[in-house]
Order: structure tokens, then sequence, then C-alpha cells
């Protein structure tokens, strides 16, 4: 004849009693994740031959927003940023821009509007792809997930702190 059917509990809403708790259950599980999507250190990277070693956050904000567009020696910044999307580029958004991501492309049209710019600053759309790109393009500048590092680009540090520094 078979066996029984296995009784199921049931909460009060009608599903089962695991399923009524399973989103408490998703945030306990999160909460207690060594790491959380923003947990990561973020180097800003420039090319080998870069004379700079260190820059002050405000340095930083200046040269991610293009205010300051010539390094010392009156080359050009070379801007690289992540594509959208990427926690990466939220975390710097948040810490260099002071702004939320979606905010960004209404600040770059500002910039090209009021004439401050005359294009978008260049976008990668990986830590390597960014970091290839930085090591062959003496001016450039861009910020990667800190584990993609390598000799190949010089990591700046910032209010002379390098990643992972408190």
């Amino acid at each position: 004849m078979g066996s029984p059917p296995i009784p199921r509990l049931r909460s009060k809403y009608g599903g089962s009693r695991l399923m009524s708790r399973l989103p408490m259950l998703v945030w306990i599980f999160l909460s207690m994740a060594p790491v959380s999507l923003y947990g990561m250190d973020i180097a800003v990277i420039v090319h080998p031959g870069n004379t700079e070693d260190t820059l002050s956050l405000r340095e930083l904000s200046r040269l991610f927003k293009q205010e300051k567009q010539y390094w010392e020696d009156n080359s050009p910044v070379y801007l690289i940023m992540q594509e959208d999307g990427t926690p990466e580029k939220d975390l710097f958004v948040s810490k260099v821009f002071k702004m939320r991501p979606n905010e960004l492309k209404r600040f770059w049209l500002t910039k090209m509007i009021n004439g401050e710019i005359l294009s978008f600053p260049k976008t990668l759309s990986s830590n390597d792809a960014i970091k290839r790109f930085v090591s062959q393009i003496p001016s450039a500048i861009a910020y990667i997930n800190v584990r993609f590092v390598d000799e190949t680009v010089k990591v700046l540090a910032i209010d002379g702190k390098r990643p992972g520094e408190e």
C-alpha cells in the first residue's frame, strides 16, 4: 500500500514553516558572512613610471572629478572608471564622489554641458582590463579590487595609507 504521507508543518500564512522563516534565515546567514559586498579593499593605481606615491582623498577626488586634469609634470590625467554595476565602482563613487552611482551620469553630463570636460571618462569592464590598460598608459589613473594588483601597476597611498591599512 505504501507509506502514509509525511505531515507538513504549515504556518498561519499557508506555507511551510521553513518557507515562512526563509527571509529571516537568509538575513541571519548574510549577517554572519565574513565579507560583505563592500567589504573589499580598493587600490588606486597608476603606471609604474608615475612620480606620484601618495594623494590626499581631496586630491584624489579632484582628479576623478576632473577638477584637476594634469599631473605635476603637465601630462594630462587619463581617467579610467569601472563599468556601472560593479561593487568596486559603487564603493569608489560613494567614497570619492560622495554620491550614488546613478547620480554620476548627471554629474558628467553637467560638466560636459558646461564645457568643463570634452567626454565621459573611459570605462573598462573588468579589474584585469583596467590593470592592463593602466600598465601601458603613463598618465592613467584608475581603481581596482586590491586582489588584482601586481607588479605591472603602482598602488598609490591615499591620505598616507595603502589598501587594507586602518
